[in-house]
């Protein structure tokens, strides 16, 4: 049980941690402008430091007391600091869109090292695929595509950070009510207490950005857990709206580009401080688009629809259960 109680400390820890680094971060230049903001704050964009180093310093933790197998201590130590890593480079030095899809298939490669995965998916009805090769394949190309898949939906105050927590309660719930033991899911708990006490400090009015290297460590760990707890079913229905929102993105620009680097305006802030749907036809349909076509509203609202849809879609996660 005080094994629980580590992971659950990381929560406040998190929190101590991210509001000592905020200034810091904000004084080395890294900053974002907060678009759908009238004023244009400049905030603080390296969120994903303070999330990574309270994460790596939980799991230690756990490793050293013996909570954690070293095997799997070691895949998500890795893919967490691979997949951090490269967001950072593109924080850094705003590489090129192919970069960061094609660089984090590197971060699955632990998982397949260390062998902490049964190449078996399993769907609602008893039915059940044993894929031992092609698995190798989903493993990197599945992490690499969910940690793109958030990136591509940090576009306002808490989207992604928020989404991320309802994938994890998911994971972590689905897990446990399919034989899941709680020493076996302390790796999830302590990643989810870790993003709890982040989130003040990124929900709606943000004070720190979580920045490509954070989204990218949110969106490795969702597909890392749905992995290691065998619950990718789960883990995919749970990030429906990530998946809208990207796969729409994808089918209209025909590959991956940075939002700031889109020729198209997709939407737009008034003078209202309301964000509407700028209407342009050859703008892709992302989920915020969608949700501002009928009528404006403010980013406060945005956030509250974005939260809603990620309850419907853990929702049906959950649910799928009962037909396992």
């Amino acid at each position: 049980m005080w094994q629980i109680i580590v992971a659950v400390l990381a929560a406040p820890f998190s929190y101590i941690m991210t509001k000592l680094l905020i200034e810091r971060i904000r004084s080395s230049g890294f900053v974002g402008i907060d678009i759908f903001k009238l004023s244009k704050p400049e905030i603080p964009s390296l969120g994903g430091i303070p999330l990574l180093i309270t994460y790596i310093f939980g799991l230690a933790l756990l490793y050293l007391i013996g909570s954690i197998p070293t095997s799997v201590f070691a895949s998500i130590t890795l893919v967490s600091i691979i997949s951090a890593f490269i967001g950072l480079l593109d924080d850094m030095y705003d590489l090129p869109g192919m970069f960061k899809p094609s660089a984090c298939l590197l971060a699955g490669l632990p998982v397949i090292i260390f062998g902490t995965y049964i190449p078996k998916l399993y769907f609602p009805f008893g039915v059940a695929f044993r894929i031992t090769y092609i698995y190798l394949l989903l493993i990197l190309v599945g992490i690499s595509v969910s940690a793109n898949t958030v990136n591509m939906f940090d576009v306002i105050n808490g989207s992604a950070l928020s989404g991320t927590i309802f994938t994890m309660i998911v994971i972590i719930v689905s897990a446990y009510l399919m034989g899941g033991d709680s020493t076996r899911l302390l790796p999830g708990i302590l990643f989810l207490a870790v993003l709890i006490g982040f989130l003040p400090f990124n929900i709606y009015p943000s004070k720190i950005f979580l920045g490509n290297i954070g989204s990218l460590l949110l969106g490795s760990q969702l597909a890392l857990f749905g992995i290691l707890y065998k619950v990718e079913f789960q883990a995919v229905v749970a990030m429906l709206p990530f998946i809208h929102n990207s796969f729409f993105f994808l089918n209209k620009v025909k590959g991956f580009i940075e939002h700031k680097r889109l020729r198209y305006k997709v939407t737009y802030l008034d003078e209202e401080g309301l964000i509407g749907d700028a209407r342009d036809v050859n703008a892709p349909i992302t989920l915020i688009r969608l949700l501002v076509a009928p009528n404006k509203m403010n980013e406060k609202d945005l956030l509250f629809n974005v939260i809603i849809l990620f309850l419907v879609s853990s929702g049906l996660a959950l649910l799928s259960i009962v037909w396992w």
